[in-house]
């Protein structure tokens, strides 16, 4: 009778990997969606700097199992602050003006990455 709760046993963890469903992969870094997010991974953020043009809306997304914050002080230009961004959530913010944004993780200060806002140049429409 007890081999038998063993075989059984046996058969159910083997079940898993007979599905077709995918295992996660130990050691690979998820990679930023399009351009406009940065992802929280292995206490860094990633990219560590990223350009954009004003107006657009830049993500960070924590796929770690730690919280952290993704937070820019400043008196003259756009602060931010995300609070803490726990395990799979997310913090939007929409960068308005050009300039240079450093930030950090103020549970993990370690942790900093940098936003670029550049002004777009070029011919104006129809020259």
């Amino acid at each position: 009778m007890r081999l038998a709760y063993i075989a059984a046993a046996a058969a159910l963890t083997a079940l898993p990997g007979c599905t077709g469903s995918k295992a996660a992969q130990v050691g690979v870094v998820p990679a930023p969606a399009a351009g406009h997010e940065v992802v929280i991974y292995d206490y860094k953020f990633q990219p560590r700097t990223l350009t954009v043009a004003p107006g657009t809306t830049l993500i960070w997304v924590n796929r770690d199992m730690a919280p952290h914050t993704a937070t820019h002080r400043s008196f003259s230009d756009e602060p931010f602050d995300s609070g803490n961004i726990t395990a799979y959530q997310k913090f939007a913010h929409t960068f308005r003006t050009p300039g240079t944004y450093s930030y950090l993780c103020m549970l993990h200060q370690g942790m900093t990455g940098t936003v670029v806002v550049e002004a777009q140049t070029g011919n104006p429409a129809g020259k």
